[in-house]
């Protein structure tokens, strides 16, 4: 699941959008509680911004924000794995360069 990943599971209550819910999850409580308010703060901001008060509704847009911003952080990832690549692809040039010209003692 996550870094934060334990062997079993434990039973966490947490509340989102002023429901109660018991999850069970192998991540450790602190981390399971840290997602639900992660997810109850993005709920609320939605449901405030577009008076949504439709609950299916509002979990199917809250899903979809959450999953945008995973998507953006993915692309950006990639895009600096792409730029570390091409200046380690730089620099083993440069000095293999230099090691080739280097002079002989």
């Amino acid at each position: 699941m996550s870094v934060q990943a334990k062997q079993e599971k434990e039973m966490v209550e947490v509340h989102i959008l002023g429901e109660r819910y018991v999850l069970r999850s192998e991540a450790t409580p602190d981390y399971t509680r840290q997602i639900a308010e992660y997810v109850d703060r993005t709920a609320a901001e939605i449901r405030t911004e577009g008076g949504v008060l439709d609950q299916k509704k509002l979990a199917i847009l809250t899903a979809l924000a959450i999953t945008d911003q995973l998507f953006h952080v993915r692309d950006g990832m990639e895009r600096v794995r792409n730029l570390v690549e091409q200046r380690a692809g730089r620099i083993t040039e440069e000095v293999l360069a230099v090691v080739g010209h280097a002079p002989e003692e």
